[in-house]
């Protein structure tokens, strides 16, 4: 009886289905498939159809803090790439580190970003060179999946200023996001502080500098439970990084908070608010206005974030509603459109908190179609909260591990090389 051979066509198809780490284990079935599950072309293909189907969270896990000493996070924190969907089946479980997962073995200790299933991270070192202090940084690109990471790539040392205390200097503070230039298939790492701009590329390996930013972004510093969460650090989206600026400001610090000029008793206008985007292919800013609808400051700023492929748009509506409006052309703004509205009772948050109610923020994750399921980065309780927009119900999530929620990102399974 002879054997039924399958078309290589079908075949393909098949193992571009998959998730990557079951292909991955298909590379020893022969030497075809070996070449196949490696080639550029079918790499592209099963990033496209991961990114439709494949999503994952990539939680950010640290051990509980007994005292105050991070600058971050915890140095000691892991990244776990967890499916979205197992965390909406169960939203009360541990989840399982494994050694691989911990940041100290790859001499990093924050993420950056996460593109096209790859993760980009840092570490930074403070360094003395005569009477002078300077933060020396790196990077690396992960693939969790594959296993496989890259050298430290895009050493540079800048002057250190301690950015967390009254009063302190934040002219020469570098603050980093991480990008994609479509144009030139290569991933870049932005550097910036009010006076100057770098780009990084990968591909190059080498620093460049480009026209600083003509209005300094907002840079916004949430304390929660001892640890300073962030916002607003710039968002990626179709081959750009976009970051929520506030006009005709200064740089100054806070206490809970470092962002340009706002006296926590004089807040800013809503015609002073603005997006700035950067073009990682031209190298060039515009600026976006936010939603119409935006008509009123809340005591809580603002925020910026990504879903369904569309810039979005969140801000509290005084204490009663929480708002968000997705941009569905990006660069149109005209096509700023309310996704949700949704009661703050319904989100079961408690706005009778003190001071300003910068001790509870929410901040949209992760949104899943299926089933009507948005995920809330929550600051309270290192929690984030599953709202279902469809019946209008909230669950909070329960992990026994301490997840840093604000720090944790969308991230696929791919077979993308870390080259």
């Amino acid at each position: 009886m002879s054997q039924a051979v399958l078309p290589e066509e079908l075949i393909t198809e098949v193992l571009s289905i998959l998730p990557a780490k079951s292909i991955l284990r298909f590379k020893c079935v022969c030497k075809p498939w070996e070449f196949l599950i490696s080639d550029p072309f079918f790499v592209e293909k099963h990033r496209r159809r991961s990114q439709k189907r494949n999503l994952h969270l990539a939680l950010i896990l640290c051990r509980p803090m007994t005292h105050i000493r991070d600058y971050y996070y915890d140095r000691d924190c892991s990244v776990v790439p967890f499916p979205l969907n197992n965390l909406l089946l169960n939203p009360s479980l541990t989840i399982n580190i494994l050694p691989h997962h911990r940041m100290r073995y790859k001499s990093c200790f924050r993420v950056i970003g996460s593109i096209n299933g790859l993760l980009c991270l840092f570490n930074s070192r403070i360094i003395r060179e005569g009477d002078e202090w300077h933060r020396n940084t790196y990077f690396r690109l992960w693939n969790p999946a594959t296993k496989t990471i890259s050298q430290k790539l895009g050493s540079i040392t800048h002057p250190y200023d301690q950015p967390y205390g009254p009063g302190e200097d934040l002219s020469n503070y570098f603050r980093f996001a991480f990008g994609y230039d479509k144009s030139t298939d290569t991933y870049k790492v932005v550097a910036f502080c009010p006076k100057e701009v770098k780009i990084f590329s990968f591909r190059d390996n080498v620093w460049k500098n480009i026209q600083h930013f003509p209005i300094t972004p907002l840079y916004y510093v949430h304390m929660v439970c001892r640890r300073k969460q962030r916002v607003n650090e710039g968002v990626y989206l179709n081959g750009s990084l976009n970051w929520l600026a506030i006009l005709n400001c200064e740089y100054f610090t806070k206490e809970y908070l470092i962002f340009p000029g706002i006296d926590p008793f004089v807040y800013p206008k809503v015609d002073q608010f603005v997006i700035i985007s950067l073009d990682l292919c031209t190298e060039t800013y515009r600026q976006l206005l936010p939603p119409s609808g935006f008509v009123e400051v809340p005591s809580i700023l603002p925020t910026i974030s990504v879903l369904r492929d569309c810039l979005c748009f969140s801000s509290h509506i005084k204490t009663t509603h929480f708002a968000i409006w997705m941009m569905m052309e990006f660069g149109v703004q005209q096509s700023w459109t309310q996704f949700l509205n949704i009661n703050c009772m319904d989100l079961q948050i408690d706005h009778d908190y003190p001071r300003y109610g910068y001790e509870y923020l929410v901040h949209p994750l992760c949104l899943s179609e299926n089933d009507g399921t948005i995920i809330l980065a929550s600051s309270h309780d290192e929690q984030a909260l599953l709202y279902n927009w469809r019946d209008n119900s909230v669950e909070k999530t329960r992990i026994t591990n301490h997840v840093l929620w604000m720090f944790s990102l969308n991230y696929i399974e791919t077979l993308v090389s870390t080259c």
